[in-house]
């Protein structure tokens, strides 16, 4: 964050004639080429990375495989050569190859990149496609997910059963229990399973959980990171939800393990109650290290580091001194030791994390790190990452860490250099202050393009969702604090209480409590923003998604001092929402139970309440494809303001979710946004 002040400090000292360069516009910001999943090979020589570039005419995008020496020096290739491109590359152990996943037949399916001759082959063929493809160590074979039918035993009765469902005469769909729908889609008998194949690909792939009516990974977010080979090839475990009665109520999470030569899976997390996720074995065998969360059905406590010994069967925490979350995590060579990214602070850090004693060393100082790959067959720690701040887009590094002699990441792509290079962009910087009960509250705050601070600006105040979520040092994808600035506003980033990042005790503190402490830490923040001298106080607006979604609508009920408010998938009325929800471990954890035991909490923090107050100017969005928080929720928003005769705009995506991603949904959003 020094590196931020600083760096604030010396634009506003800058000569504004030096300052006068264009800010950021709209179809720049949709159109940037942006990298991820970077990949790092065994000796650590070579990175592959995807980068998605952006047809906005189209109104699609699409991701291409790249290779660049981790060195920085010599030209990047494109591995992916057809007009479908390629993602999720892995290294096989020696080094030689790359998997990948490509849609060029139209289906996605496995394939092998030889890095020396430059030539490919397809591995696998399943008709309902390959997703997550990872090596065993011992590179004879490869495990990937695709979508299927758990009754089916081989790839002709899946093609079969499409077909069958394709011809349907009625689309009615019949359930007998929950989950019926889930994030933006219902339920269609279909289930993510791991499948095995041999890296020559001249036997069939294997469904290793064929009869099992459950996911691996758990949609929708689950990636490869789901499960993970045994240090001998063996046996697969992996990341599932069994589909019981109460799916849709519990976070309870757990981890099995399955032989590669077929057999039933076996559970490893056996009495832990929370959420457990992303598998790895140690190189020796001996321990399988997994994250847990202690609290049953709380989907946003703390990811811990937890390591099984296969030998006694004890589990242990290894971070049990750190009150962070944990979210991704790799074993350097060499050892047990491990490095991982954490949030801490407005910010994503990397940790080195000692395993024989928990110690936890932070390093990657200033950067902004994810997507976190390590070189398997080094000496050292050689490492790939992206990184990217509010006022840079992501780039890819490389990494040599060495505790002697240490040095800073170096920049393997620069991506958008010439689109941006008359781009004005400021920094963001922290600021705090005094929230309820006297606790401390920070934010980040953005000052507009060719800042000027004898003048004064409108402000921009961003809420963000979760409710357990944060506003990181990151440029966006979607809520970019760029785009918010670049009309000439102060963007505020408030992180009140029930933000990540500051020990779990603070994100905790928002449950149950939805419009109280929480309100207050908002509002005591805005205060400090409205008397900074280059802001006109008169003129504030607010804005806000999901949770965020909700205090808008919870502060149009409560106070008047903004000129206008912008609710994205808020939610308006409680009891409507538990009712319509697809994930109730959601609302009952956050109020105390079902609607029906618990009503005094629901009709307490309900927007929908308040409606006689609502007097403030408010766009309304919403994705009809929104199953967390139904469209409804905006709907009823949008009514009330109405017969209330408050000036308001509905704008409803047809084909979206509780997010906005289509290129051209994104253009309407924040061209109604600005407007």
């Amino acid at each position: 964050m020094k590196r931020l002040v600083l760096a604030f400090l010396a634009i506003i000292a800058m000569p504004l004639a030096a300052q006068q360069r264009r800010a950021l516009a709209l179809p720049d910001f949709l159109t940037l080429d942006r990298p991820s999943e970077p990949a790092i090979s065994p000796d650590g020589r070579w990175i592959a990375y995807t980068v998605t570039t952006t047809d906005l005419q189209a109104n699609r995008r699409k991701t291409d495989l790249w290779l660049a020496p981790a060195s920085g020096t010599g030209q990047a290739q494109k591995v992916s050569t057809d007009s479908l491109g390629g993602r999720s590359a892995k290294w096989s152990p020696d080094g030689t190859t790359i998997a990948y996943i490509s849609s060029r037949g139209g289906t996605p399916q496995v394939v092998l990149y030889a890095v020396q001759s430059g030539t490919r082959r397809n591995v696998t063929t399943i008709s309902t496609g390959a997703d997550g493809v990872i090596w065993s160590p011992t590179g004879r074979m490869l495990a990937f997910v695709s979508d299927v039918y758990p009754s089916c035993s081989d790839d002709a009765c899946n093609q079969r059963r499409t077909t069958e469902d394709e011809h349907r005469p009625s689309r009615a769909r019949v359930y007998d229990g929950l989950l019926y729908r889930h994030w933006t889609q219902y339920e269609d008998g279909l289930r993510s399973h791991i499948f095995v194949v041999d890296a020559d690909g001249r036997a069939p792939a294997r469904d290793l959980l064929a009869g099992k009516d459950y996911d691996s990974p758990v949609p929708p977010f689950g990636g490869s990171e789901q499960y993970a080979f045994s240090a001998d090839g063996r046996s697969i475990a992996f990341t599932t939800k069994l589909a019981t009665r109460d799916q849709a109520w519990t976070t309870n999470l757990d981890i099995y393990t399955v032989p590669v030569a077929g057999g039933e899976p076996t559970l490893s997390t056996a009495g832990m109650n929370g959420g457990e996720s992303t598998p790895l074995f140690t190189a020796d065998g001996r321990y399988l290290a997994f994250l847990s969360q202690e609290r049953a059905n709380f989907e946003s406590d703390r990811w811990r580091l937890m390591v099984k010994d296969l030998r006694s069967g004890q589990v242990r925490e290894v971070t049990r001194n750190w009150d962070y979350n944990i979210l991704e995590y790799a074993f350097l060579p060499g050892g047990n030791d491990l490095v991982a990214l954490a949030d801490k602070r407005q910010r994503h850090i990397g940790v080195h994390i000692v395993f024989a004693t928990g110690d936890v060393h932070e390093i990657l100082p200033g950067m902004d790190p994810s997507g976190l790959s390590v070189a398997s067959a080094t000496a050292g720690p050689e490492m790939a990452m992206t990184s990217d701040a509010v006022d840079q887009p992501p780039q890819v590094y490389s990494w040599s860490i060495s505790h002697q002699n240490p040095h800073p990441p170096l920049a393997i792509t620069h991506l958008n250099a010439d689109r941006l290079a008359g781009v004005a962009m400021n920094p963001a910087r922290e600021f705090g202050w005094t929230g309820a009960g006297g606790d401390s509250v920070f934010g980040l705050l953005l000052t507009p393009p060719n800042f000027d601070p004898s003048r004064r600006y409108p402000v921009l105040v961003l809420i963000h969702g979760g409710p357990q979520g944060a506003w990181y040092d990151g440029f966006g994808s979607r809520w970019a604090p760029q785009m918010f600035a670049a009309p000439g506003y102060v963007v505020a980033m408030l992180n009140p209480r029930g933000s990540t990042g500051f020990g779990q005790r603070f994100t905790d503190g928002i449950s149950r409590d939805w419009g109280g402490k929480v309100y207050e830490d908002i509002m005591n923040g805005v205060d400090v923003v409205a008397r900074l001298p280059y802001v006109d106080s008169t003129r504030m607006a607010a804005a806000g998604g999901s949770y965020g979604g909700y205090m808008i609508n919870w502060i149009n009920g409560h106070s008047d001092r903004f000129k206008a408010l912008i609710s994205h998938a808020g939610v308006f009325n409680l009891e409507a929402m538990a009712g319509a929800t697809e994930e109730l471990w959601f609302t009952e954890w956050e109020f105390g139970g079902p609607y029906w035991q618990n009503r005094q909490d629901y009709e307490r923090w309900s927007p929908h309440r308040f409606v006689q107050n609502f007097h403030t100017p408010t766009l309304v969005i919403h994705g009809a494809l929104d199953y967390r928080v139904p469209e409804t929720e905006g709907m009823q928003m949008f009514t009330a303001l109405q017969r209330q005769n408050v000036p308001s705009r509905f704008l409803s995506f047809p084909d979206e979710g509780h997010w906005i991603g289509k290129p051209q949904n994104q253009l309407v959003w924040w061209t109604n946004v600005h407007e």
